[in-house]
């Protein structure tokens, strides 16, 4: 396991080429994934990478992005209020995940699915996180194909595989019908993209390029957030600094722009970056060796070897923040001269794959947390057993349980 900035360094920017996801690692999420971003390398990677970049930077987009997050953010706060007048103890690390499932399907497919207000899942939401964890279990088990088929779970897997892209392929189908030419959700926006040489995307291509990106935003956003509140709750001190930062810069009743957070609100983005520091919600990664190769250290990696790394260990090493480093201290961010390196903090991966969402996870995330701190006192039930599970990702293994009431003066308005 890596843990040395420098190394990390080498393995995913100096080497790039020669450390990939590889085919073992394809072979696991391919049925999931497809040939999405996240599982693909080379050319078809270098492709879908620059179509991804230019949708990004695309101003409707980002507008259609914004407006979604500050509409469900606002569905969201509905259903905080019902708890705060009946005073019932709820899981807030659920309530964000039905938040971002419903923020980024509809950024995704342009489809409403308001499950923040239902107690029951949809089949979608159903299958997409039985399919996860199922790819969890992979990784950990090199007979992951045997163990399946003696389970049952392979004819599972491949019902709820048919249920997650059936979905996708619907939608196309019907933006097909309707027309979708002024549309601004992602797979609208893919629909209407022609590659190098003048072709539009095949429909799986579309429904592949889809799910990854709803694969890394939906999970990511929300388990950031349940960290996040659960660090304000044992840090009283911190979340006062926060609250008075927000209400130096808004108005009681006012959801903050994406200006005022980009430029006046520094200690909010601050507790943004730190929870993530000590709570990656991806907290390991690894790369498969194409060839024979030396690391700086000496280390000799064989041929389809795996290199791993950890961002939680990384972001608690005292060599890389300081005595301090295993402390949730925000005001370390505003006393940099400048970011640390993102083979430092690679919260966002680093080098030529580095999250290309980074900067909107970053204003989508401290815009959900000024709207609910700003309005609600959180007061987490059971604190001795909040704690990380197993997971690809780092949720919290018990869900966040907590009861809420309304700050006091706070408004509703979004």
């Amino acid at each position: 396991m890596i843990n040395d900035p420098a190394t990390l360094e080498f393995i995913l920017k100096t080497e790039f080429a020669v450390f990939q996801k590889g085919s073992k690692s394809r072979e696991i999420f391919q049925d999931f994934l497809g040939h999405g971003i996240f599982n693909v390398d080379g050319e078809r990677w270098k492709s879908q990478r620059k179509l991804a970049a230019n949708i990004f930077n695309v101003k409707n987009f980002k507008d259609f992005v914004n407006d979604t997050f500050k509409s469900e953010m606002h569905e969201f706060s509905s259903v905080l209020a019902g708890y705060a007048a009946t005073q019932q103890e709820f899981d807030l690390q659920d309530l964000f995940f039905r938040f971002t499932f419903d923020s980024f399907m509809k950024i995704g497919y342009g489809t409403e699915m308001k499950t923040v207000r239902s107690s029951d899942k949809v089949p979608f939401m159903v299958a997409f996180e039985s399919i996860q964890a199922r790819l969890i279990k992979r990784l950990i088990n090199p007979a992951w194909k045997y163990s399946e088929y003696l389970t049952g779970e392979t004819r599972t897997h491949t019902e709820q595989i048919k249920i997650i892209r059936d979905f996708g392929r619907s939608i196309i189908q019907e933006k097909q019908v309707e027309g979708g030419e002024k549309d601004n959700d992602l797979l609208s926006l893919l629909m209407r993209v022609k590659d190098d040489e003048g072709n539009l995307s095949s429909h799986d291509d579309l429904v592949d390029y889809v799910l990854n990106f709803l694969l890394a935003g939906r999970d990511t956003t929300a388990i950031t957030l349940s960290w996040a509140v659960f660090l304000l709750h044992k840090n009283p001190a911190t979340l006062e600094a926060l609250l008075t930062e927000i209400n130096s810069v808004l108005n009681r009743s006012c959801a903050p722009t994406y200006e005022q957070i980009r430029n006046e609100m520094p200690y909010t983005k601050a507790v943004f970056h730190e929870t993530l520091r000590l709570y990656p919600s991806i907290p390991r990664g690894r790369k498969e060796a194409q060839k024979d190769i030396l690391l700086p250290d000496g280390t000799f990696v064989e041929k389809g070897s795996f290199v791993g790394w950890s961002p939680y260990s990384m972001g608690r090493t005292e060599a890389i923040w300081g005595p301090d480093a295993k402390e949730f201290k925000p005001e370390r961010w505003l006393k940099m001269e400048k970011q640390p390196s993102p083979f430092n903090y690679p919260a966002f991966n680093a080098g030529p794959r580095i999250c290309l969402g980074k900067g909107m996870a970053e204003l989508e995330g401290v815009f959900v947390l000024v709207e609910l701190m700003r309005q609600f006192e959180i007061r987490i039930v059971k604190e001795e057993e909040v704690t990380y599970g197993i997971s690809m990702l780092l949720p919290m293994k018990n869900g966040l349980k907590v009861t809420c009431t309304f700050r006091e003066h706070a408004g509703l308005e979004a």
